[in-house]
């Protein structure tokens, strides 16, 4: 139940303060007073966007907070979630928006998403607002208002959860199969790419060894003559340099007698000797490697042009490996395709048997609470002064020509349905004022008043059935008036009494029924305009009744006029 309202500058209002209480809070006051600014202010605290635009004129930041008293305190805590600690029984839900354009949102002095609010706002107040008889005629109205009274609030979220899966697996689905089609499109060129690497079968490296191979083939005269002769000088001939240096070694060892640090040299190039002599054995070495083979020339000469056609083709000779990789991997994924296809269908039509039994359960829940409509509505119409009339709900679905696996169908009892945002129904509402004619259309049949009576009726009936904590009625009483009008101020208390109601009205027969009159007024202070409340006494309700009856001209009949309206109010109840 909304307890308290702080608006602090929001719209017109510089600060404002609203106690509710429990049963019918009726809110009064001249066109253009400013009384759809309290509900707009109680909607913000409720999860309704908002801009910088609504800041009084003149100031930084608007502040609204809305206090209710819950009597399930852990409902409230499931639905804000974990980041929160556990409520009490008072929820004070608060918005702060700067010039700047930062929204700020809050429960219980605890910062949280814009999101969360909104999700208590569902459950915390049913609102009708000024232009929601209008909707009324609009068939996804209908059914929003019908799946409310049937209480289909958490089917219709696991629903669309499921839908959801739904759509991403379909749509898995379809990538796979357009996966599957480039891989048949590019499977033969890539086998025949992948045929020609394993005929050619390039190694690492093998084109920088091939070209020092045929260098050295193609200079082999050079190469052999010039080796041949480095061996020659440096050990085989008869003056190499290995037969010089010994030589050397042997004069100074005979002169070393007389000079020990001759024998320090003669041992140094005895060390030379050594390394010569290694030199030479892989001079000879080499030379032995070395010979001449035109065929292995030609060979090398084919295998370079095979691998270059390669490196050419693949831009560098390092990307033909990578390249070979990333074919076999595309092979290896067009194997793969059809299991993948195949979980993706199994998974598919599990996903399709789940919503198809969601959506039965919710169509199972509309059918009841159309039925319960269908009774009640007439009787409680009748009270409004819409005597002899029938009321129909109207079902209908979209058969789909689809029946494939990857439809956005569901099969229930062997037929094809489409799915719908929140089901596989529509429904429209159907309604006959008089015993002898076919129910039509509300929007072919109903005038404004009749509208606004039959929500107000449906309201009623869904109160007795589901736990609406506050509902909020911002002119619900268009186009009625006199004997009607009493009729829907009576409805209205019935309905408080165990739902708390706050209704906007300019009908004194529904002032008449209110338990607290809250009246609201406009005064300028400083140059500006600013929206007051009063919350009024008898003898002011008495007044205020009288006002809506005559005008600003008050006289002692409107007051005495008043004073019956409340009377023959306390008859009926």
């Amino acid at each position: 139940m909304l307890q308290h309202i702080f608006i602090k500058n929001f719209a017109l209002i510089k600060e404002l303060e609203i106690d509710f209480q429990k049963g019918l809070n009726v809110i009064l006051g001249e066109t253009g007073a400013g009384k759809s600014i309290i509900i707009d202010a109680l909607l913000l605290t409720l999860g309704e966007r908002a801009s910088q635009e609504l800041i009084r004129a003149n100031e930084s930041k608007l502040i609204i907070e809305s206090t209710f008293s819950v009597e399930n305190p852990d409902k409230m805590s499931e639905i804000i979630g974990e980041d929160f600690y556990k409520l009490e029984d008072i929820l004070i839900l608060r918005r702060e928006i700067t010039s700047k354009g930062i929204s700020r949102s809050f429960i219980n002095d605890t910062p949280c998403q814009l999101t969360i609010l909104k999700e208590l706002g569902n459950y915390l107040v049913d609102f009708h607002g000024q232009h929601s008889h209008q909707q009324l005629l609009s068939q996804p109205f209908q059914l929003a208002l019908l799946d409310s009274f049937a209480g289909n609030s958490e089917l219709i979220y696991q629903y669309k959860k499921i839908k959801k899966e739904l759509e991403n697996e379909i749509q898995g689905y379809h990538s796979s199969v357009e996966l599957k089609e480039r891989l048949k499109n590019q499977k033969e060129i890539f086998e025949q790419n992948l045929q020609e690497i394993a005929r050619i079968n390039p190694q690492p490296n093998e084109i920088e060894e091939i070209e020092n191979e045929l260098t050295t083939l193609e200079n082999y005269e050079l190469v052999f003559s010039s080796l041949n002769e480095a061996y020659n000088l440096t050990y085989s001939s008869h003056n190499s340099s290995y037969d010089l240096l010994s030589k050397a070694a042997k004069t100074l060892e005979y002169i070393s007698r007389f000079d020990s640090n001759i024998s320090k040299i003669a041992n140094e190039i005895k060390q030379i000797l050594e390394s010569i002599e290694d030199i030479s054995q892989e001079l000879s070495k080499k030379l032995s490697s070395i010979e001449y083979n035109p065929q292995r020339v030609e060979y090398l000469r084919i295998r370079l042009s095979e691998l270059r056609y390669l490196e050419k083709k693949y831009l560098t000779y390092d990307n033909i490996f990578v390249e070979k990789e990333k074919m076999l991997n595309y092979l290896t994924n067009s194997l793969k395709i059809d299991e993948e296809l195949t979980h993706r269908i199994t998974k598919i039509n599990s996903i399709r048997q789940k919503i198809a039994e969601v959506a039965q359960q919710i169509q199972k829940r509309r059918k009841e609470a159309a039925t319960l409509l269908e009774i009640s509505l007439p009787n409680v119409l009748e009270k409004l002064g819409m005597k002899n009339t029938s009321f129909q709900v109207n079902f209908s679905t979209s058969n789909s020509e689809k029946t494939t696996f990857d439809a956005f169908a569901v099969q229930i009892d062997g037929n094809a349905y489409q799915l719908f945002e929140n089901g596989i129904d529509k429904v429209e509402f159907l309604i006959a004022t008089h015993q002898s004619t076919q129910p039509l259309p509300l929007s072919a049949i109903a005038s404004g008043g009749e509208i606004s009576r039959i929500m107000l009726a449906i309201k009623s009936i869904a109160a007795k059935h589901y736990q609406f904590p506050t509902m909020v009625f911002d002119e619900i009483d268009v186009g009625i008036s006199g004997k009607i009008a009493q009729m829907a101020g009576i409805l209205m208390h019935q309905i408080s009494r165990n739902h708390q109601i706050i209704v906007i009205t300019h009908i004194p027969q529904i002032a008449s029924a209110g338990d607290n009159i809250i009246h609201i007024s406009k005064r300028e202070i400083d140059g500006q305009i600013n929206v007051e409340a009063k919350a009024l006494n008898a003898s002011e309700k008495i007044y205020e009744i009288a006002r809506l009856i005559s005008g600003e001209s008050i006289s002692n009949a409107a007051l005495e006029n008043a004073q019956n309206l409340i009377n023959e109010f306390q008859s009926y109840i």
